[in-house]
């Protein structure tokens, strides 16, 4: 492809067995990559969106100004942010060190009152580029929270959704707790009929395949990680691992399954060719690749079953929102609209300082926070010291 807008290879990877999921790979000469699996043209369009969030959030995030936090926020606003740096800073600081900094900022809005602010540029980009200073005190950033799509809905909806699942996936890490482990005759039953249940019968003849409901029962929707485990040290993958979240179970467990054959295809495929770890330019890849080993799911799968009664609010931005004023959580949506081909995507990302910032549990993590207030006397020490095996 030969437009400036466009990416400049899709490599199409149709199954070679019908009944499993079709994939596709997206990637320009900056490295930037989106990957996608599913039926028919599915996976092309899920690799393009995840190309294009990628490259935004990656290249695309500027500052508009600088200056410090007080100047465009509330002074609890303030506190937030600077609770959470000194924790996340790859050097010793203080609050009034944070309140002091001139940050690169840009423009957001509250999730609260739709106002507009400006927050510090790190939350948001992906890169360290023109961003100083500001990397020492957010080093460690991810694609939590980024969405992208056509329908401006849509994007808002993903932004806050894949943020959150991200956030029940680290309590669930930290503490072993779950809502419960889906039962294989409820894993049938559920997946009848779908498209993904012959994927699922593959993957449970040759290794072992668990679904753990890891849902914060506060928040509408089922949260589900499915996991993969193999004995036979002769096979390439011994430990893989799939999420989603969605208004209903079925289609969480689906989502959760097409997440992690696209990285169990990757991580044979990556194996089979005798690729070296240390070329990989994702740091969560490299460690996953790490954990690659049965011990691993045997770890993630020694779980307590604590059940909850589950919330019956609809699966939208709104009651979402208002489940997080209720716990007096600050938070806010960047977004802009990108020209794509003639056409206009809608890139969002949701951030906030009261929730953890990233994945990387292990180091420069705000794990003191207005979320994890809840279940502090539950989180192991052992599990804080390592990072989530989560692609």
């Amino acid at each position: 492809m030969h437009k400036p807008d466009l990416p400049g290879t899709l490599l199409f990877q149709p199954a070679c067995i019908l009944t499993l999921p079709h994939s596709a790979e997206v990637s320009d000469f900056l490295s930037v990559n989106g990957n996608g699996v599913g039926g028919g043209s599915n996976s092309v369009k899920t690799a393009l969106g995840e190309y294009f969030e990628r490259r935004h959030f990656y290249r695309e995030v500027t500052s508009r100004r600088s200056g410090r936090l007080s100047e465009f926020l509330s002074e609890r606003e303030v506190l937030g942010f600077a609770r959470a740096f000194v924790q996340t800073a790859s050097k010793k600081m203080s609050i009034s060190d944070i309140e002091k900094h001139e940050f690169a900022l840009s423009e957001v809005i509250r999730s609260s009152d739709f106002s507009k602010c400006f927050i510090p540029t790190a939350c948001i980009s992906l890169s360290s580029h023109s961003l100083g200073e500001d990397s020492l005190l957010y080093p460690l950033r991810d694609t939590c929270g980024c969405s992208f799509h056509w329908n401006p809905n849509i994007a808002f909806l993903g932004a806050i959704k894949e943020y959150l699942e991200r956030q029940f996936l680290v309590r669930f890490w930290l503490t072993k707790k779950c809502c419960s482990r889906i039962s294989t005759v409820e894993t049938g039953e559920l997946l009848k009929g779908q498209s993904v249940r012959q994927l699922y019968k593959a993957l449970a003849a040759s290794g072992e395949i668990t679904f753990l409901d890891i849902s914060d029962t506060r928040f509408p929707g089922f949260c589900v990680l499915v996991v993969y485990g193999q004995k036979n040290i002769n096979h390439y993958v011994k430990y893989c691992a799939g999420m989603a979240y969605a208004s209903e179970l079925a289609v969480a467990m689906q989502k959760s399954l097409l997440e992690l054959w696209q990285t169990f295809r990757f991580m044979n495929l990556f194996k089979a060719t005798d690729s070296e770890e240390k070329m990989l330019e994702d740091s969560y890849i490299r460690y996953f690749l790490g954990c690659n080993v049965y011990e691993t799911y045997q770890e993630i799968t020694d779980v307590v079953e604590c059940g909850g009664c589950r919330s019956l609010q609809d699966f939208t931005v709104s009651e979402f929102l208002f489940v997080l004023r209720r716990m007096d959580v600050a938070g806010y949506f960047y977004s802009t609209i990108g020209g794509v081909d003639g056409g206009g995507g809608v890139f969002v990302k949701f951030i906030s300082p009261d929730l953890f910032l990233h994945m990387n549990n292990s180091r420069n993590f705000n794990s003191i926070n207005k979320y994890s207030k809840g279940f502090k006397s539950s989180i192991l020490q052992s599990r804080l010291e390592k990072m989530v095996p989560f692609p």
